[in-house]
């Protein structure tokens, strides 16, 4: 199973969402912020992003780049963080993003602790949490044998088939092109369905409500050409009640795409 998707921040400046859509992306993850609370260290673009891409049905992810140097420090970042989502739902991680240079200067331990840190404070709070750095970062300068069992890894391998290790997400390019957006952006491809995982567990801002423990659905496969009115016309009997299968699947708008798993009611 893989979804193909990308990563962007404010640099890539003025999206074309329903474009980005077209192109056959299948996610998007969002820079939400960076560093410790300050209303300049908000991506200035991530709520216009984050609606965007909502309203044209693109999953989506979010990311914090980190400057912390203590545990203190990551986890005031991860309150930052907390804060800058609150009310949204994500259908992908909520991601700490560990790569800058001035925490070289730390060690192995207080780096691993840093991640810890974050991701643990994102969980407490309903969310869930992931890790990204490079290879390198990863072999050298974290240990990942604490990390790795607990948290997903989204890791940044560019130029190669394939990642060199597992991986939630695989960041497999910096230089790619994809319709409505201007210059390069980042590529990725999930290994998971983290859409499902989210609302079948109630996490990242979905109910568990959502969840519908007595199973009175069955799971389907979008497939090219399918609308929701369509789905409901040939399961639910009229193409009317396609709101009840958007209010299943906390769909925010009629958009839906090839290879998306939808709940219908039986």
């Amino acid at each position: 199973m893989e979804f193909r998707g990308i990563d962007i921040s404010k640099w890539q400046g003025l999206i074309n969402w329903n474009e980005v859509k077209k192109d056959g992306t299948e996610f998007a993850i969002l820079r939400e912020g960076w560093g410790k609370k300050s209303p300049t260290q908000i991506d200035k673009r991530f709520k216009e992003n984050y609606e965007s891409a909502k309203a044209v049905g693109i999953p989506i992810g979010s990311y914090h780049y980190s400057y912390a140097d203590s545990v203190d420090d990551a986890k005031r970042e991860a309150e930052f963080c907390l804060e800058n989502i609150q009310g949204m739902r994500f259908e992908y991680p909520v991601c700490f993003d560990i790569e800058d240079r001035t925490m070289l200067s730390l060690s192995n331990r207080q780096r691993t602790d840093i991640v810890k840190a974050f991701c643990s404070e994102i969980e407490k709070a309903g969310y869930y949490a992931m890790f990204y750095c490079n290879l390198n970062w990863l072999n050298n300068y974290l240990y990942k044998d604490e990390l790795l069992p607990k948290y997903d890894l989204w890791l940044a391998q560019w130029n190669i088939d394939k990642p060199s290790c597992t991986c939630g997400i695989w960041q497999y390019s910096s230089t790619g092109k994809i319709d409505g957006i201007d210059g390069n952006v980042d590529l990725d491809v999930s290994y998971k369905n983290y859409p499902e995982i989210m609302k079948s567990k109630g996490l990242n801002g979905f109910s568990k409500s959502n969840n519908l423990e007595n199973k009175n659905f069955f799971n389907y496969t979008v497939k090219k050409g399918d609308t929701l009115w369509a789905i409901a016309q040939r399961y639910l009997g009229s193409g009317y009640k396609y709101k009840e299968i958007k209010s299943l699947n906390a769909l925010n708008s009629d958009m839906i795409y090839p290879g998306q798993t939808l709940k219908i009611p039986k």
